[in-house]
């Protein structure tokens, strides 16, 4: 239930972080431009745009929050769960999602810096990549939650694909179908979107055990 909630609480302080940051960000696309934009305050040496988001705070703190929490909610999930192959990997792929967060928040693209510019990108994929693959890992360690693995199977297929599609369109320098920006929050909403399916799951399931009789008592009656 604490994992539920931590979910809950990462991924819906990403989404409001990244509405009130594209709020103060004048012409801001969320289908044209990436998500990083919302987080920097640069000169962009690639395309010679001036990069200047005036909440640029708030959504690196959502950049912080979300890995955070998701790592700490795939801690307690594991330590729930039996132990099995599937759960190191999973603590080790919500590792690398939150540090992969963690360097877009402190390394922002377009730097004219060699650090910023090797980092910012490694941590886009870390963040991305680890978080699409962890949630493929809750799926199969979550057997007990239908819903939760279909929508964590389903979700992930997306949040892979559009990052796939993000890569080609990035390096070709051409839109794939739709711009960078969608195909960059197919990627990254595919994450946020399972964490809130996976809470509501396990929060409304656990609402509804709340009323049934302990299985010590059921036993019992079932004596008498």
């Amino acid at each position: 239930m604490t994992a539920a909630v931590l979910w809950a609480l990462g991924s819906t302080w990403y989404l409001i972080s990244e509405a009130v940051a594209a709020s103060a960000f004048p012409n801001y696309s969320y289908s044209h431009d990436y998500i990083s934009d919302l987080g920097a305050v640069r000169e962009d040496p690639l395309d010679e745009r001036r990069i200047d988001s005036p909440l640029a705070e708030v959504m690196n703190l959502g950049f912080l929050h979300q890995g955070l929490f998701f790592l700490l909610g795939a801690v307690f999930l594991a330590r729930a769960l039996p132990a099995g192959r599937g759960r190191p990997a999973f603590l080790v792929l919500a590792v690398v999602h939150a540090a992969g967060n963690g360097l877009v928040a402190t390394f922002h693209s377009g730097h004219a810096d060699d650090v910023s510019a090797a980092l910012h990108p490694v941590g886009a994929v870390m963040a991305i990549l680890g978080g699409n693959l962890a949630t493929i890992t809750a799926a199969l360690l979550l057997r007990d939650h239908a819903g939760t693995r279909i929508a964590g199977f389903t979700l992930s297929g997306i949040g892979l694909t559009s990052l796939l599609a993000l890569g080609f369109a990035t390096t070709s320098g051409t839109s794939l179908l739709f711009d960078v920006g969608t195909w960059e929050r197919g990627s990254v909403y595919a994450i946020t979107t399972w964490q809130l399916v996976a809470a509501t799951v396990v929060l409304t399931t656990r609402c509804s055990r709340t009323g049934e009789v302990p299985v010590l008592d059921r036993q019992a009656e079932i004596r008498r």
